[in-house]
């Protein structure tokens, strides 16, 4: 399997835009809690990590884990993340990046940007992509796309 560099920021993207485009009622009069059709919840609700995520893979200090579905592909299976942090994007994803780098990962693609970053990083039995970039929905704090998968499934190039 072949991992592109920005497969996670491009589908944690695509289902924010989604997700943000709903077509639906205007009415904002309502005095209900929930969203009504075409508005977006923006509210924390966190969910905790599947048991089978791998335990020495750490994820960023401080990260709210707003979903964590395990993809299943037949041999293998790819674990996404996608959360929110309260801090700056770029100062976020470098923290978390000096971690995996101290124990033992290997950049292997990074793209940076003012205001995002996006990198795989890759140990011998683990790769990380992941993106981190200004939360679009909430208009404050980092929006967290992750995605870890079996190292022999990925590729750099």
């Amino acid at each position: 399997m072949r991992i592109a560099p920005f497969l996670v920021a491009v589908c944690f993207v695509s289902s924010v835009t989604l997700s943000a485009c709903g077509g639906g009622d205007d009415d904002t009069s309502s005095t209900t809690t929930e969203p009504l059709a075409g508005q977006i919840d923006t509210g924390l609700d966190p969910v905790d990590l599947p048991d089978e995520f791998p335990s020495d893979v750490p994820l960023p200090a401080g990260l709210v884990i707003l979903d964590a579905p395990v993809l299943s592909g037949g041999t293998i299976d790819l674990y996404e993340v996608t959360g929110w942090h309260e801090g700056d994007p770029v100062e976020v994803a470098n923290d978390y990046l000096a971690e995996l780098e101290r124990i033992g990962y290997e950049v292997v693609s990074r793209t940076d940007t003012p205001n995002n970053l996006f990198f795989i990083a890759q140990s011998d039995d683990w790769f990380v992509s992941a993106g981190f970039f200004p939360d679009p929905i909430r208009l404050e704090g980092t929006s967290v796309g992750i995605t870890v998968g079996p190292a022999s499934d990925a590729s750099s190039g």
